[in-house]
């Protein structure tokens, strides 16, 4: 459907929204994905890292105070040696790997679920052209997005430049201490620093995925003639329907105008329900319904069958029975046997014919 059909005011309709999705046309921020790995990796590591430390000390322990350091070691016997402190090594790092693995998975689904859309990936001649590619870098898209770069920048230098100057003493004091004491007091610098500008970041992130989910909106909105065009779509054109409601009235009507003269009594409500029964004693062994309606169709019964100069009869509980448990062309249920058979009895009465 085009665009240009008229001021976009409508919402979109959860259609328009599931086609976006499938093509791979969602609110999402990178910016908030990686503040949310950022410090994300800043947790995983500040609570695994001595952990690790502790086994690569025990490991470079192990591979210096052995018996090869003084007889050597056989080239048979660099796999043995080797083989036990990689694996070791690696158990140390999965805990720390997997943690980040699981964040980064988080920081993604948490904009936009699980989704796999291989339409995003087809190609399109709208990603080449060289006239939109201009618009996207020189645009107000584009201007913002560098803008936003820019202060992003402008924070992490002035967080960098506020902590660095609260903690100059302690870097000048970094020669005094021992080599462990130093690369402790480095790391508890470099943690301080990487929470605050991680934070810095989230907050511009959380914003950005704001304006994004803000303008990912504005863009679906539809027109009203999109809207009507996606109804009649989905549920038809209401022209069609109507078209459709008229025939098959049509239809049940030749119906009626065929099977309410074979009835031999019609039992009605009296006003919104009508039953026509027939009951032929050589052919059938019980009485069967020919037709049957409510309020319009009803009357229409009626109408047939005095022209036709049969019966009508009123009982409101039987016509309300058959209508809700029987059906057009079987017999009537055992149930209301009894009531049938009185009242074609009368009939037969009116008619002069003999009771079956």
């Amino acid at each position: 459907m085009s665009d240009d059909l008229g001021e976009r005011t409508e919402d979109a309709t959860p259609k328009r929204r599931r086609e976006a999705r499938e093509e791979g046309n969602i609110a999402r921020s990178n910016d908030a994905s990686n503040a949310i790995l950022l410090l994300g990796a800043i947790l995983v590591l500040s609570s695994g890292i001595k952990p690790l430390l502790g086994t690569l000390a025990s490991l470079l322990e192990k591979s210096l105070s052995g018996d090869h350091m003084t007889t050597g070691v056989h080239p048979d016997e660099v796999a043995e040696l080797v083989y036990p402190s990689v694996v070791e090594g690696v158990w140390a790092a999965t805990p720390i790997v997997l943690g980040a693995s699981a964040i980064a998975v988080l920081a993604h689904l948490w904009q936009v679920g699980f989704l796999v859309s291989a339409k995003a990936l087809e190609p399109k001649l709208s990603r080449i052209n060289p006239v939109s590619g201009f618009g996207r870098i020189f645009g107000a898209q584009g201007a913002i997005k560098t803008a936003m770069d820019v202060l992003k920048v402008a924070i992490v230098v002035w967080i960098t430049w506020t902590i660095g100057a609260g903690v100059l003493p302690q870097i000048v004091a970094l020669p005094e201490f021992g080599v462990l004491r130093g690369f402790e007091e480095i790391g508890s610098m470099g943690l301080t620093l990487a929470v605050q500008v991680g934070i810095a970041l989230l907050v511009l992130g959380i914003a950005d995925y704001a304006v994004q989910r803000f303008k990912h909106e504005r863009d679906l909105r539809m027109t009203k003639q999109q809207v009507k065009e996606e109804f009649k779509e989905s549920d038809g054109d209401p022209e069609v329907k109507r078209r459709r409601m008229q025939i098959a009235r049509q239809i049940a009507m030749q119906r009626l105008q065929t099977a309410v003269p074979k009835a031999d009594v019609i039992v009605t409500n009296p006003e919104h329900i009508s039953v026509a029964i027939q009951y032929d004693p050589d052919t059938m062994a019980a009485p069967r319904i020919v037709a049957m309606g409510a309020d319009h169709l009803a009357m229409r019964i009626r109408q047939i069958a005095t022209k036709n100069g049969i019966p009508i009869i009123e009982r409101k509980p039987l016509a309300r029975a058959l209508y809700a448990t029987a059906k057009i062309g079987q017999e009537i249920p055992a149930d209301h046997y009894k009531a049938v058979a009185e009242i074609l009895a009368y009939v037969y009465r009116l008619k002069g014919k003999a009771v079956a």
